[in-house]
């Protein structure tokens, strides 16, 4: 008898305790209830803020921004809050550069050469890209910095019609453009002037570089690379600055990137001389010239729009 007593209270006590254990029980379940939606809203929060993030890039139609389509004039601000927002590029700038007056009189007693017997230049293949940044301080002007480069082989009328090297310009330009905006700044034509600042270079062949009569004597004696008449040939060409036009178009498919179109025309006349370079350094000025390198550029630029 006395061991049920002992059973019979501890059974009681379990039962008494039942409901407290239960009320905490469902008090910590209502708890953890609570916490759940916390998590779940800082979840929707960062899913919120990534795509804020794509609709900045993609969207075209978020208020204030240049894309916004309250606006049909065209020209209305890039951006309502940013003086920088959508005017600022910079990118890379695909081109090729073909000459447009090549070719000269086969005359060197009358100086209507380019220099000595060259009267002709041939196109080399001169594809670059290079960076190109550009700012519009107004809805309908644009500045653009690109970079210019044309060469071409150089041609002799004598007997040999050989090529003494290639003749190249390669420089800075800036362009002040006229822009003319369309389906909200989607969209926009541009035109303008403006200079280049180009850097002349000749690169001779080597076997005329050496002083040899012909690439084929040069290679029957072994390709020596020593000088054939102990001096050496060379074609100096100055810088110059030039002036240059253009014309293109530009489309914003998304507003974070520009995609342009447009073609250049240059006019660069650079003076050179020809001589003989001593093996002590000095040069020795046989005749001079100047090479007319004016040429047209079609490119290509992608860029990143701030």
């Amino acid at each position: 008898m006395k061991m049920a007593i002992p059973f019979f209270l501890a059974a009681a006590l379990a039962v008494a305790s039942e409901p407290a254990f239960a009320g905490k029980t469902k008090a910590g379940a209502g708890t953890k209830a609570k916490a759940e939606p916390a998590i779940e809203s800082e979840s929707v929060d960062e899913s919120e803020s990534v795509d804020e993030f794509l609709d900045e890039f993609v969207s075209a139609d978020e208020p204030g921004s240049r894309f916004a389509g309250d606006d049909d004039s065209g020209f209305s601000l890039l951006s309502d809050d940013d003086w920088l927002r959508g005017r600022l590029s910079v990118g890379l700038d695909f081109s090729f550069a073909t000459l447009t007056d090549a070719k000269r009189a086969p005359d060197k007693g009358a100086n209507k050469t380019f220099v000595g017997f060259i009267n002709k230049l041939e196109d080399e293949d001169e594809f670059s890209f290079f960076p190109t940044l550009s700012f519009r301080p107004f809805d309908c002007v644009r500045l653009t910095l690109f970079r210019d480069s044309v060469a071409g082989r150089t041609r002799n009328y004598n007997k040999s019609r050989h090529s003494d090297g290639t003749v190249e310009a390669v420089g800075p330009g800036l362009l002040l453009e006229g822009v003319l905006p369309m389906l909200h700044d989607r969209v926009f034509l541009h035109a303008g002037v403006g200079a280049v600042w180009a850097f002349g270079d000749f690169e001779e062949d080597t076997w005329w570089h050496l002083g040899y009569s012909s690439e084929e004597s040069w290679g029957k004696r072994g390709s020596p690379s020593d000088t054939a008449a102990g001096h050496y040939r060379e074609i100096e060409v100055d810088d110059t600055f030039g002036f240059v036009v253009s014309a293109g178009l530009s489309w914003r498919p998304v507003p974070r990137m520009e995609l342009d179109l447009s073609v250049r025309h240059a006019w660069l006349e650079p003076d050179c001389k020809f001589g003989y370079r001593g093996l002590g350094g000095g040069f020795d000025v046989q005749d001079t010239g100047d090479f007319t390198l004016d040429h047209l550029t079609a490119a290509v630029a992608v860029s990143y729009v701030f």
